[in-house]
């Protein structure tokens, strides 16, 4: 073997140490750096997978340590050890998007009868599923939860079953430990639905991200610790000295929601005595709201949206105590306009407004005009084949609604931001001296209200039904994303609604179809084999044109 010969082999052994050696290093600095960054592709429609800025922008501002142990059994079956997975990387995500104040530990509490005490005490319960092994099924219990720590404060996540819905769960209890409740009080007296009668379906979640209360504003003064007030749907008026505190309150530039029924729907005794419990009577609503509503441009209808083409299943008494399902026009769905970037409408495509009415632009926003400052979002509207049916009527399981020549589109709610002027309030008042506090004739700063015809797409009875009508859960997050709008707490709003969804076709060919689906099936596997090939062809290419 010459020599020349001999010093080349030398060549390509050191050659090859060298690149064996600098493969190792950039492995070694790319775990290094994924310690500190972390980043994946997600291609979800609502990347369900990726954690989402709000969740990173909570993290960022952690004013003091918040640790989380993950408790996580180490013998998981393949059912959901991919979710253990996504558990991981969701945590692990929370902390590289944090200051260096968030911190996490995974523990296997089955291996360890201490841990297994902590999991107790961070009331972090076992699952129990059942599993196949070898050629049966057995029942097995693992653990799969989160604890949080704040200072004193303690929360968990007991079970986790699946990933949808779970980083907005992990944010709500982080938020709920760090930063200070903003108090919602839902008015009473009226017949309204609040959080303990009406809107009970609502509460858990509400209590997550608020301080709640009631208030009468008939009796009693609106605390000056509420940021946000709620009406839901009184069924009898508000008297002027409610209406007058209403208007106190917004007067000061915090925001309402308020709902009003521009009709109301009751059992007479007289029919509840005969016999006749099941007929229900629809007549005008006299909320006492109509006098505020049009000062500040909103004028609700005494009428009831029909639409046989968007028509719904709504409850209707059977007699007996008995409800049953009866599909009329005045249950209506509607589709959600694309095209408003507002966050009372984040995550909901369509809606259902059972018995709801118009309302109308009037005084300082009729014919689309505006107060300077102030903006204007229409949140929902009937199709153009609606109608407006208007005055008293009785509906039960074979009512018949006359269509009218009153056509649609109408709308069925706005959000407004901007000044507003008093209902009550003209100038300085009679008799109050300078060195009392004159009340005030318009608002302080830019107001937050939200006006909808309608509360019941939003009542227990309605969101109850979700359960056969998944469509019918749009309308409590509706409320939802509308409190939170109303108080400038939007942070969370986007992740009510991430999921991991399908992502239907809409209306194509069967031949597309078909073609889409081969290109999923198929496209990346081949995509990948077409990059080996032409790595495989360029290193023959390059070996081919050295020489010895």
């Amino acid at each position: 073997m010459s020599t020349s010969s001999s010093n080349k082999k030398r060549a390509y052994a050191s050659n090859a140490i060298l690149y064996a050696l600098f493969v190792v290093g950039v492995i070694v600095l790319v775990n290094l750096i994924g310690t500190r960054f972390f980043g994946r592709i997600d291609l979800t429609e609502d990347k369900v997978y990726t954690l989402s800025q709000p969740s990173r922008d909570l993290v960022k501002k952690l004013p003091d340590f918040l640790t989380v142990k993950a408790l996580i059994s180490s013998d998981l079956p393949p059912e959901i050890k991919t979710l253990s997975r996504y558990v991981r990387d969701m945590v692990d995500e929370y902390r590289t998007s944090s200051n260096g104040k968030f911190r996490w530990e995974a523990l296997d509490p089955g291996a360890d009868k201490a841990l297994e005490q902590e999991a107790n005490r961070c009331k972090v319960d076992k699952i129990q599923i059942q599993v196949l092994r070898g050629t049966k099924f057995e029942m097995g219990s693992y653990y799969l939860g989160l604890c949080l720590l704040y200072g004193d404060k303690m929360e968990s996540i007991p079970q986790i079953s699946r990933a949808e819905g779970l980083e907005f769960e992990m944010s709500s209890l982080i938020k709920k430990m760090t930063v200070k409740k903003k108090k919602i009080a839902f008015t009473m007296g009226h017949g309204e639905s609040e959080t303990n009668q009406g809107f009970r379906a609502l509460k858990q979640v509400l209590e997550q991200e608020y301080d709640l209360t009631t208030v009468n504003p008939s009796t009693a003064e609106i605390a000056a610790d509420v940021d946000a007030l709620v009406i839901g749907g009184p069924k009898q008026a508000i008297d002027e000295k409610g209406q007058r505190e209403i208007d106190r309150f917004l007067m000061t530039g915090r925001g309402a929601v308020i709902l009003d029924d521009g009709m109301a729907v009751s059992s007479p005794q007289q029919f509840a005595q005969s016999g006749m419990g099941q007929i229900k009577m629809v007549q005008v609503n006299q909320t006492g709201l109509d006098k505020i509503l049009e000062t500040y441009g909103f004028k609700i209808g005494p009428n009831v949206i029909a639409d046989n083409e968007a028509a719904m299943p709504g409850l209707i008494d059977m007699g007996g105590g008995r409800r049953g399902l009866a599909q009329l026009p005045i249950w209506v769905g509607v589709q959600i306009g694309k095209n408003q970037t507002i966050s009372v409408l984040d995550g909901i495509r369509g809606l259902v407004f059972p018995l709801a009415s118009t309302v109308d632009l009037v005084g300082p926003l009729a014919d689309g005009k505006l107060p300077a400052g102030g903006k204007l979002w229409k949140l929902a509207s009937s199709g153009p084949n609606s109608w407006k049916h208007s005055g008293f009527f009785f509906i039960n399981q074979a009512t018949k609604i006359e269509e009218t020549n009153e056509r649609g589109p109408f709308a069925f709610g706005y959000a407004y931001q901007g000044p507003l002027k008093s209902a009550f309030v003209k100038g300085p008042e009679a008799g109050v001296s300078v060195a009392e506090k004159q009340p005030l004739s318009e608002s302080e700063k830019p107001v937050r209200l939200v006006v909808m015809g309608d509360s019941d797409f939003a009542n227990d009875d309605y969101v109850q039904l979700a359960r056969a009508f998944p469509f019918y859960e749009a309308g409590a997050f509706l409320l939802h994303n509308a409190i939170g709008w109303t108080v400038e707490d939007e942070a969370l709003i986007p992740l009510r609604s991430k999921s991991a969804g399908s992502r239907p076709l809409g209306t194509v060919s069967e031949a597309k179809a078909s073609t889409l689906k081969w290109v999923n099936v198929l496209g990346l596997p081949v995509l990948f084999c077409a990059y080996g090939v032409v790595r495989w062809r360029l290193r023959r290419i390059s070996r081919s044109s050295q020489t010895i």
